[in-house]
């Protein structure tokens, strides 16, 4: 877990965003008890909701594992050894409980469900991901701990959602502003902080 002055550092950072915007989002959640998840209203003009998920064991299980979680997308719990390489923007689906364990590490996940297609978002995201303010704990190129991927078992009428280890976002399309105060509000807040790059398992 980070110390309030690297966390402060990365709430200033150059989105401009004031650490009490950021952290609005999260406050709205509350505490929640440790056997069900709980989730804000729908915000903005994309009905964007943040569901705290329930407590659970971040134990790791053999790559290809069949798993299940709480909430969809998973937030924390079981996840595969082996985490996805940090700052890349997948055009295949990265398998969830690779991209978990970059969420453990303090990563944030960006995904994306376009049953049609949908370019301009996958490059919007990306855009933002790289403009996250640059992480200490990183070495170029890796600006910071991010992962993009699309999502096809998002659920229906979630165009983009987000992870941070413990947390979800989900929205019908993509809101700039509410998602880049979920990014600020949740980055660096896995049990694991650490920048350590990943690797490609599932192919």
């Amino acid at each position: 877990m980070n110390t309030p002055r690297r966390w402060h550092s990365f709430q200033s950072g150059r989105w401009g965003i004031s650490a009490a915007a950021a952290v609005a989002a999260v406050a709205a959640v509350g505490c929640g008890g440790s056997g069900s998840s709980v989730t804000t209203p729908p915000q903005g003009p994309c009905a964007a909701v943040i569901t705290q998920a329930p407590a659970d064991a971040a134990n790791h299980a053999a790559q290809g594992t069949a798993l299940t979680w709480q909430t969809n997308p998973p937030a924390q719990g079981t996840h595969y050894p082996v985490w996805v390489p940090w700052a890349q923007a997948f055009t295949e689906q990265v398998p969830r409980g690779n991209w978990l364990h970059n969420a453990e590490h303090g990563g944030v996940i960006l995904l994306y469900r376009c049953p049609d297609g949908c370019a301009d978002v996958a490059t919007q995201l990306q855009a933002i991901a790289a403009a996250l303010p640059p992480d200490p704990l990183c070495q170029s190129p890796i600006n910071a701990r991010w992962v993009l991927t699309p999502d096809p078992l998002l659920p229906d009428g979630v165009q983009v959602a987000a992870v941070g280890w413990g947390y979800t976002y989900q929205a019908a399309c993509l809101d700039s502003d509410s998602l880049k105060a979920f990014l600020s509000a949740h980055y660096a807040q896995g049990p694991e902080d650490t920048c350590a790059q990943g690797a490609i398992a599932w192919r």
